[in-house]
C-alpha cells in the first residue's frame, strides 16, 4: 500500500533528515525498504532482516527505541547485528485502521547523530509519530479517491450497457432513438451526448 506514495515518502524522509540531522528510513509490511536517506538510499528495494527491530515494531504496533546497539535485546536477535552500522534508532509504526502497514525510523550512524536523538528523544518520538499519522491519512484519502473512481467507473459501465440494450430493442433510427431516450428517462440531446461519450457505434 505504501508504494502508492513512494515519491512523496522519499521526499518526506529527505526533509526530515535535513531538519533533524539524522538518517531516515521506511519499510513496508513485507520488510522491504521503500525509502531512505544517507546509506539507506542505496538499499531501497531490498529486504531487511526478519528479526530486526523494524520487524518487532510491525508485529507489536508500538514505537521502539534503541539507544545502545549491543545493549538492546531486540538488536541481539537480529541476524545482521555484527554488520549493522546503526547505533541508535527510533522506530514508529504506520497504521491504517489499527493495521500496521509499515515502519518509519530515525537512525543514528555516529555519536553526533545519537546525541541529538537521545537529547530530544521524547520530542522526536512525538514528531515521528505525527509523521506516521500524516502518511496514514494520505493513504486513506488515496484509497477513498480510488474507491470513488471505481464506483463512477462501475456506474458508467452499467449506463453504457443500458443504452446499448435500449438501442438494440428500439433500433438506431430517429424514431428508435426517441423511444430509447424515453425508455431511459433522458432527453434526446443527452442520449446523443452519452452515445458519443461511450463511443457507441
Amino acid at each position: 500500500m505504501l508504494t502508492k506514495v513512494n515519491e512523496d515518502i522519499q521526499k518526506t524522509c529527505e526533509n526530515i533528515s535535513k531538519l533533524l540531522d539524522v538518517e531516515v528510513t521506511l519499510v513496508d509490511s513485507n520488510l522491504v525498504r521503500i525509502a531512505g536517506t544517507g546509506e539507506f538510499e542505496q538499499k531501497i528495494g531490498t529486504s531487511i532482516d526478519k528479526n530486526s527491530i523494524y520487524s518487532h515494531v510491525l508485529k507489536t504496533g508500538k514505537t521502539y527505541t534503541m539507544n545502545e546497539k549491543y545493549d538492546s535485546e531486540k538488536c541481539g536477535q537480529c541476524n545482521q547485528r555484527y554488520y549493522c552500522k546503526e547505533i541508535a534508532d527510533i522506530c514508529c509504526p504506520i497504521k491504517i485502521n489499527n493495521t500496521v502497514i509499515g515502519v518509519i525510523g530515525l537512525v543514528a550512524f555516529d555519536e553526533k547523530q545519537r546525541d541529538i536523538m537521545l537529547l530530544k528523544k521524547s520530542e522526536l518520538m512525538l514528531f515521528i509519530s505525527n509523521i506516521a499519522d500524516l502518511m496514514s491519512l494520505k493513504l486513506k484519502s488515496i484509497d477513498h479517491i480510488e474507491y470513488l473512481n471505481d464506483k463512477i467507473s462501475s456506474f458508467e459501465e452499467l449506463e453504457k450497457k443500458e443504452i446499448l440494450k435500449a438501442i438494440k430493442k428500439y433500433g438506431d433510427n430517429t424514431d428508435g432513438m426517441k423511444k430509447t431516450a424515453e425508455a431511459l428517462n433522458i432527453g434526446i440531446a443527452t442520449l446523443y451526448r452519452k452515445i458519443k461519450k461511450y463511443d457507441i457505434k
